[in-house]
């Protein structure tokens, strides 16, 4: 009996284990993480996982299991919600300083606010918009969209009301006027000590493999009415990109062709496939309207026909003439915009030894000043 007993508890203890190894933690973009490294959560009975004053900033989120994704949860509702196994979506997040929940049975999970801070929001009216924080002095609140000019002012814990008479910035002051703001979409800003306040038109960029990586690098886009947005000299290799919103996958467009079009709001994938170029652009968030041109910096001197490339295609070198202009630097990039290879020329002569490449299709991009040209090269 005895023996039966002990070996009762080794099964259960050892069942025990196996269920505590099953780790769950969070990771993306909103994570100091990123999308490389998990921060784990903490569990005593391997069903209720939590995690405290933990810090997210703009951004998604996911929770998955044991550093892999094998089996992850996504969603798409805030501060709580279910999550869906193996989803496409990530759960969008708001900055602040959380205590987190996820439950491993019934995959309920909670985003509460951790921080002693005071409560802020816009008012709009009677309708509340939260401000978030991670300092307790700084408020933000992005992407807030007025569709009619709407007649604002700052909240604080619930009672007491600050406004202001300037637009798109000033200071609040108590008991203050409502602060009148044209329709548009704002970033909005408020300092809790000062009580500067601003309104900032959304921010749109270009994002992906074409200009140097997804969420690497972002390059933002000018505007001076929050509707159309323009942006010049970007250089794309052949590869997929996409517009996005504040620098986050909250909101992306994308799911059309290159060099213009009419882009429509998507999730993962739905990308633009780009030719490799150097362009100025233009981009109407109102109607997903876009278009690229030839940059207006590159010149009429330097261009494919003033350049040669010999011998083409080559198993060994090529060789790079541009007449009259001077080469500054030769950049390599193969198909899928990856650089391989990269080189300060200043000379209207360049040699690339290609011996070590791989056989195929590359595109050398030549900058000569301002100017930038590419051209496609074959190595056999």
């Amino acid at each position: 009996m005895i023996k039966k007993l002990l070996f009762s508890a080794a099964v259960f203890m050892a069942g025990t284990a196996m269920m505590f190894a099953q780790n769950i933690g969070i990771i993306g973009d909103a994570t100091p993480g990123v999308w490389a490294t998990d921060t784990d959560m903490q569990t005593t009975d391997g069903v209720i996982y939590t995690l405290e004053n933990f810090t997210l900033t703009n951004g998604t989120v996911k929770f998955r299991e044991n550093d892999s994704w094998t089996n992850n949860w996504g969603g798409t509702t805030w501060p709580s919600g279910t999550g869906v196994f193996n989803s496409s979506n990530n759960i969008p997040s708001q900055p602040g300083v959380y205590n987190i929940t996820f439950n491993r049975t019934t995959l309920e999970y909670n985003f509460e606010d951790a921080g002693n801070f005071d409560d802020v929001d816009v008012m709009i009216g009677a309708t509340a918009v939260s401000m978030f924080t991670l300092d307790g002095t700084t408020y933000t609140a992005n992407n807030v969209v007025f569709e009619n000019p709407g007649m604002v002012t700052f909240r604080f814990n619930g009672s007491e009301s600050w406004g202001g008479a300037a637009f798109p910035a000033g200071t609040a002051t108590m008991g203050g006027a409502a602060i009148s703001v044209p329709a548009n979409s704002y970033n909005v800003t408020y300092n809790a000590d000062t009580h500067a306040y601003a309104f900032n038109f959304v921010i749109i960029s270009i994002t992906g493999d074409a200009v140097g990586g997804w969420g690497n690098v972002d390059i933002d886009m000018q505007t001076a009415d929050g509707i159309n947005y323009t942006v010049n000299d970007v250089t794309f290799t052949a590869a997929e990109w996409k517009f996005r919103l504040n620098h986050d996958w909250g909101v992306t467009w994308g799911n059309a062709t290159f060099p213009s079009g009419t882009v429509t709001v998507v999730g993962n994938g739905g990308n633009i496939m780009a030719t490799a170029g150097t362009y100025d652009g233009t981009f109407n968030r109102s109607t997903g309207d876009f278009a690229f041109t030839e940059s207006t910096n590159s010149t009429k001197d330097f261009n494919s026909k003033s350049i040669t490339v010999y011998p083409n295609p080559s198993n060994s070198v090529w060789n790079f003439n541009a007449g009259s202009n001077t080469i500054s630097s030769v950049q390599i990039m193969d198909v899928t915009g990856k650089t391989v290879y990269t080189a300060a020329v200043n000379a209207n002569q360049a040699t690339v030894n290609v011996s070590g490449f791989a056989s195929g299709m590359y595109f050398a991009r030549l900058t000569s000043g301002n100017a930038t040209e590419t051209v496609r090269v074959v190595k056999n």
